[in-house]
């Protein structure tokens, strides 16, 4: 076995590292394919808070009185919005088992309105989480974990009998009177301002 020497014109160099003065460092940007550069060329989409409607940070959001006046605007659309959807179901209803308009039809047209109201209200709040009245008032039903909890249906049911079975009007008048959404307290979910 021959072990050749090393000699000193065929020695290994060292690796140097070029030394740069911080003036002459320049910011070297990696180079991605244009397929990536397509999707990520507006991150602003992608940020969690464009999709919930919820920003963070510590802003003076709408509460007490001012949230529940907002509130009551928001019923009273959806109020109007029951009243139409009634209106046409009562129409479709006496036009299908061709009925004359008898003294038991303001009855019929209440039992309609409160049981539309009652679906509406859950249908709504549940897949949306706010219904049409407070999506127009940048309100919310819920924080976003709570709904993604498991039982925000429940407790979107429980709110919504609630306030139907005190009469509709009932709850959301002593919201207004003590400046808080007592409906929220009581089920266990609350109404949150946007803005």
């Amino acid at each position: 076995m021959q072990i050749d020497k090393i000699k000193p014109d065929n020695s290994p160099v060292p690796f140097e590292i070029p030394t740069e003065t911080p003036e002459e460092k320049t910011p070297q940007t990696p180079s991605y394919p244009e397929s990536l550069k397509k999707i990520f060329r507006n991150r602003q989409n992608l940020e969690w808070e464009m999709g919930t409607g919820f920003h963070s940070g510590p802003k003076g959001r709408r509460k007490g009185y001012v949230l529940t006046l907002w509130s009551v605007m928001a019923s009273a659309i959806d109020a109007l919005l029951l009243i139409a959807m009634s209106c046409i179901f009562m129409m479709a209803f006496l036009k299908i088992i061709k009925t004359p308009i008898t003294q038991g039809l303001l009855q019929d047209f209440a039992v309609i309105y409160v049981l539309g109201s009652w679906l509406y209200m859950i249908t709504t709040r549940f897949f949306i989480g706010s219904s049409i009245g407070e999506a127009a008032c940048d309100i919310r039903l819920g924080k976003p974990q709570e709904r993604m909890s498991s039982w925000y249906f429940l407790k979107v049911v429980f709110r919504a009998t609630l306030v139907v079975a005190t009469g509709i009007v009932v709850l959301p008048l002593l919201s207004l009177i003590f400046g808080k959404d007592i409906p929220g307290s009581l089920s266990g979910i609350k109404l949150f301002s946007l803005k």
